[in-house]
Order: C-alpha cells, then structure tokens, then sequence
C-alpha cells in the first residue's frame, strides 16, 4: 500500500506554487521624467521603491554616481542614488535618462512605484519632491 509522505506533500506544493508565479511576472522599464523642477535646480540623489518588484538592471547611470540596490525578499525593492561630488549633479533631463528594469511580480502585491527626487541650485539647500506613479514613464515588455 502507497502511503503519502508529508514532504512530498510540501515539494509538489511548492512546484505548482512556482509553476503559477512565473506567468506572473513580466519586464518593465522604468524612468523618472515628470519632475516638477525650477529652473537652474540640479539633482544630486533619488530614491526609487517598488511593490511588486525587483530591480534587474539599471542603465545610463552618469559617473561620479553611486547607487543601491535592496531587492527584498518580499518583492519590495528599493534603488538609492547619490552624488559622489556636486561637479557630478545632474539635470532633470538627464535624470530622465536613467532607466531601470523592474522585473513586475504581481502575486501579492499590486505594483506600485514610489520615491524622492533631492534638488539643489547652490549646493548648500536641498529641496526635496516626493514621487508617486504620475512621475515615472513606464514601459512593459522591455
């Protein structure tokens, strides 16, 4: 007589939990592009967090920048970006260009991007704008 065992319970489990995830994610570029600046206001740093999401890559990132990247266990990401120097600040426009790849994981969690854009036109005061959905310029499949 066959008699189940508890682990291979769990392990088949497991196998039709992971088959079912995989068709929920999907690729997705991100970029921030709505920014609300004044003129003469450069960027020295951004914070970017995602529900539903990990980062994969990130592109056209300018030099004398570091970043950051925490792809938490339960698809919250978060991407912190900074200046080394103040000559490496950049522009709005140039912010735009940055792009991250998100892979999207929806299982959970509802996708949802969230973050802060650090300004300065003297390099002394900084000005803060906090990011929601509106600001960021999203593309699927990429």
């Amino acid at each position: 007589m066959y008699c189940w065992h508890p682990l291979r319970f769990i392990g088949l489990a497991l196998l039709v939990v992971s088959a079912g995830t995989s068709q929920k994610a999907e690729l997705t570029s991100v970029s921030i592009v709505n920014l609300r600046t004044s003129p003469g206001e450069s960027v020295v740093s951004f914070e970017v967090d995602a529900a539903a999401g990990m980062v994969q890559s990130v592109q056209n990132l300018p030099i004398g920048w570091y970043l950051t990247i925490d792809n938490d266990a339960s698809w919250r990401a978060k991407i912190k970006a900074n200046t080394t120097v103040g000559a490496a600040s950049i522009t709005p426009e140039e912010l735009g260009k940055i792009r991250f790849v998100i892979k999207k994981h929806e299982l959970y969690l509802k996708f949802a991007l969230t973050g802060v854009v650090s300004l300065t036109k003297d390099y002394e005061r900084e000005r803060t704008i906090q990011l929601n959905l509106r600001d960021f310029a999203i593309t699927s499949g990429e």
